[in-house]
C-alpha cells in the first residue's frame, strides 16, 4: 500500500463525475453537487475521529497516547474527507471562474 489508499481518491473522483455531468443541467445543479461534495466530505473525515480501535491488551505495554500503538483503520477514512474537500474547493474556485466568463460573454453579446 502506497502513502495514500486507493480509497481517498473514490470521493473526489466521485464528485468530479458528478460536476462533470451538472455542466449539462441547470445552473443549480453544479453548485448542488459542490455543496453535497463539501457536505458528504466533511462527515466522511468527522467519521473517522469515531471510527472504533480494538481494545488494547493490559499485556501489551501500549497506551492510547502512544504514536507507535495508534490503530491505522481511521487513516482511509480522514484522506478521503480531505481530498474530498480539496476537490470540492478546487471545483469551486473553477466553477467561480467559468460562471464570470459566461456571465461576461452573455453581457457582451447583448450589446
Amino acid at each position: 500500500m502506497g502513502i495514500i489508499s486507493g480509497y481517498a481518491w473514490t470521493l473526489p473522483a466521485v464528485i468530479a463525475v458528478g460536476w462533470v455531468l451538472s455542466w449539462w443541467g441547470a445552473r443549480w445543479i453544479r453548485w448542488g453537487v459542490l455543496a453535497t461534495g463539501i457536505i458528504v466530505s466533511v462527515l466522511v473525515f468527522l467519521t473517522g475521529f469515531h471510527v472504533s480501535s480494538p481494545p488494547l491488551s493490559p499485556h501489551s505495554g501500549c497506551t492510547r497516547e502512544q504514536v507507535q500503538c495508534m490503530d491505522g483503520r481511521p487513516i482511509p477514512w480522514l484522506e478521503t474527507g480531505v481530498f474530498g474537500f480539496a476537490c470540492c474547493v478546487l471545483l469551486l474556485i473553477v466553477t467561480t471562474v467559468a460562471e464570470i466568463v459566461m456571465w461576461l460573454e452573455n453581457r457582451s453579446s447583448v450589446d
